[in-house]
């Protein structure tokens, strides 16, 4: 290589060493305001009225009910300020077609409990946008299982079984250098 070329190989392999680290991404934001949050994807099937499979849903969600949860299991809504529960996929047939978006926002929590030790519940309301607008204080149960799975389950009898009789499931993604909630 002559000098002309290796300055050229050098200016250009500068160039992609720089923008490789301007342009990293990680899947869990890593900034200080987002500290006490988990991240993660809606990833799941729901049935249509007949029980039968008919929905993709796929979104995210975003979390701080499970940050420190050694103190709250158990406690009342009352020992909850600042938790929320947020959430916003894509709900689509099998078929391609009638495609929509849906929010799940306001959480409440009204208790926690830890069925195992590795699965923790919370238990309260929230509001689900749907077409005709929000509909609100929707009793809802959320489980975190093996810090990997989310569970969603919203009472059907409120949304006309818009969701099917099944929960909406997601993955809880991993925080960097935590290996626990």
């Amino acid at each position: 290589m002559s000098g002309p070329e290796l300055a050229s190989f050098m200016v250009i392999l500068a160039a992609l060493i720089a923008n490789y680290q301007i342009n990293s991404v990680t899947a869990y934001p890593s900034n200080n305001a987002v500290a006490d949050y988990r991240f993660g994807t809606i990833s799941s099937i729901q049935n249509d009225p007949d029980g039968k499979p008919a929905w993709i849903l796929s979104g995210h969600w975003k979390s701080n009910l499970a940050s420190n949860q050694s103190t709250d299991v158990g406690q009342e809504n009352g020992m909850y300020p600042g938790r929320s529960f947020n959430a916003q996929f894509e709900m689509v047939l099998f078929n391609g077609t009638a495609a929509h978006t849906h929010t799940i926002t306001n959480f409440v929590a009204s208790n926690t409990s830890q069925t195992t030790n590795s699965a923790i519940t919370f238990n309260g309301t929230a509001t689900a946008s749907m077409r005709e607008g929000p509909v609100t204080d929707i009793p809802i149960r959320m489980s975190i299982m093996e810090n990997k799975v989310i569970s969603i389950w919203l009472d059907p009898a409120k949304l006309d079984n818009h969701y099917g009789n099944t929960p909406i499931y997601g993955l809880v993604m991993d925080k960097p250098d935590d290996d626990k909630f």
